[in-house]
């Protein structure tokens, strides 16, 4: 630490970036960066109201983008200032680094926590702005593009074979786009199942004329994506299938989170499941040559606590999911897991304990944006739970 401070104190090259509407429009700015004299790369910073970053270039060296932000370059002491608060206050915590090259807040104290919070979350789950995975698959802060046709994937045995159902909750709009684009990659034969609400219902005629065989259901908005989930799960959508593989918009906005940081998490789950055909391929394949194997969900969101490694992944959720153990016939131990975001692929005949609970119609109360501890948090506690409890094992999936 005291290395880089004393190497940026005597060379202050600190810049002020202040990201323009468009940028904060699309929540992240493009910027293109020559870290310590190496090869040039573009790197994406998150984008906020409220919220400057600073960059602090070393040896570095960085090419300003006058379209995407407002770029002002500190002089000597309040540069100095700058990196003394970073090496010796928590924001060294929130610091986004490529090379020599690095990147930090500067802003509110509320706004600049929230963003540590995040930096710190995304680099536990590995898919941190400035990790390889980011850096490799420059899609999970961009977006698929509608390159692929269904023409151009190749259908893989295993996903000829088994009856696949695809089940999509959308709550906000502005993703179909997306989801239209990746399933246009999906490899084979499957039947779409759509969940939308009021905010999301003028999508269904657009759904339709893509995929004229997709089954649309209005929701309330209750119960964010599990509530339609059990909804379809208990009136039979999914009776016909093999495997049916859940997926929704999350973005995770609420407590006033960074689109970016939601958007890339979202996008790594389904990097992970379903992105391309050679994904369903590898994932469909191991439920065909397995078959005691009940879901596969994304291995950098799993969340697991042990005997050896207690540590509590049900917070505020805890009563209601040991409530909802014991109905299903089988209580909770100290070995439980699930995956964060609640997207995985699934043998419907693993989520049976959870379908003869019948929750869909009775157990969710009306949306009121909590973060945590209602029915749908302490479900998607229980869905590895419950493929056990119905005696399937569970698996995880990553790209590297």
């Amino acid at each position: 630490m005291l290395a880089f401070f004393a190497r940026h104190l005597t060379q202050p090259h600190v810049w002020r970036i202040r990201p323009c509407a468009e940028a904060l429009r699309r929540g992240y700015v493009r910027l293109r960066i020559r870290p310590g004299g190496e090869a040039e790369c573009d790197v994406r910073l998150p984008a906020a109201s409220g919220l400057d970053l600073l960059l602090s270039d070393g040896r570095g060296c960085v090419a300003p983008a006058p379209a995407e932000f407002a770029f002002e370059a500190l002089g000597a002491i309040r540069g100095g200032v700058a990196v003394a608060r970073l090496a010796f206050t928590s924001l060294r915590r929130a610091a986004l680094r490529f090379g020599d090259i690095v990147v930090f807040p500067e802003g509110g104290k509320r706004q600049t926590r929230r963003y540590r919070k995040q930096v710190e979350a995304s680099r536990q789950w590995g898919v941190s702005l400035d990790g390889a995975l980011v850096s490799a698959h420059p899609e999970l802060i961009e977006g698929w593009s509608d390159a692929a046709t269904p023409a151009q994937a190749a259908v893989g045995a295993a996903t000829r074979a088994l009856r696949i159902a695809v089940a999509l909750h959308l709550y906000y709009p502005e993703l179909w786009s997306e989801f239209e684009s990746m399933l246009l990659r999906f490899g084979g034969p499957f039947a779409l199942c759509v969940s939308l609400t009021p905010e999301s219902a003028a999508l269904g005629p657009r759904i339709a004329g893509i995929f004229p065989n997709a089954r649309v259901r209005m929701v309330e908005n209750r119960g964010r994506d599990v509530r339609p989930f059990l909804l379809m799960l208990e009136e039979g959508w999914f009776d016909s299938c093999d495997l049916v593989c859940k997926i929704h918009g999350k973005r995770s906005l609420g407590g006033g989170r960074f689109a970016v940081f939601g958007d890339v998490m979202r996008r790594a789950a389904l990097l992970d499941l379903v992105a391309d055909a050679g994904r369903v391929e590898a994932i469909v394949g191991r439920f065909a040559t397995d078959p005691r194997l009940g879901l596969v969900g994304p291995r950098r969101f799993l969340s697991a606590s042990t005997a050896e490694r207690p540590y509590d992944i049900f917070g505020p959720s805890r009563a209601t999911a040991e409530r909802l153990a014991c109905d299903i016939g089988s209580p909770l131990t100290d070995e439980v897991d699930f995956f964060e975001g609640t997207m995985f692929w699934a043998h419907p005949a693993a989520l049976e304990p959870l379908r003869r609970l019948g929750l869909a119609e009775r157990g969710f109360a009306e949306e009121s944006g909590r973060l945590d501890g209602a029915t749908e948090h302490a479900v998607e506690r229980l869905f590895n739970h419950a493929a056990r409890a119905a005696g399937y094992t569970v698996a995880a999936a990553s790209v590297d």
